[in-house]
């Protein structure tokens, strides 16, 4: 039977910044308010991407004219990992517009936590964002979903 809503595990209110911003900005907004992901909106608040810390770290891709694997960090190339302190210098100035992630799925409110998981898990996605109107209203982390495992089953949210 599902129960349990993503507006019962989301954390909320959500954290924000526009694509016009610095992703070093996002990168010192993330560090002190120990998230892992910012949710990217437009002047007017309505949701356009995700920022996430899994795109600092380098991620193996393959280009379409190689047939090699290229790294990755915030949409810059690594040649090999030993040019990591150059790619980061290069990229802080890089704009979150340009590093964001923009076809990500977003649930709402009242989407069941099994279909968020089937998103997460089948995604490889370690957030999703809730939105409802077009705008932010919640993030549902691994973590969250973590946090179910520790409560008792007296927690409303999971009778």
């Amino acid at each position: 039977m599902l129960t349990t809503l993503a507006s019962e595990i989301m954390s909320s209110p959500v954290a924000t910044i526009t694509a016009d911003k610095p992703v070093s900005e996002a990168a010192a907004r993330m560090l002190a308010k120990n998230i892992g992901s910012l949710v990217v909106v437009d002047a007017d608040g309505q949701f356009i991407g995700l920022l996430s810390e899994s795109k600092y770290l380098p991620e193996e891709s393959a280009l379409p004219y190689l047939r090699q694997s290229v790294l990755r960090i915030l949409g810059s190339e690594l040649g090999d990992l030993e040019n990591i302190e150059e790619v980061i210098r290069d990229t802080r100035n890089t704009l979150i517009g340009d590093a964001m992630q923009k076809d990500v799925t977003t649930v709402d409110p009242e989407t069941h936590l099994a279909v968020i998981a089937k998103i997460m898990f089948g995604s490889g996605a370690h957030h999703v964002t809730v939105v409802e109107g077009g705008k932010p209203v919640g993030m549902i982390s691994r973590h969250d979903l973590l946090r179910l495992f520790a409560e008792s089953d007296q927690d409303p949210a999971l009778s």
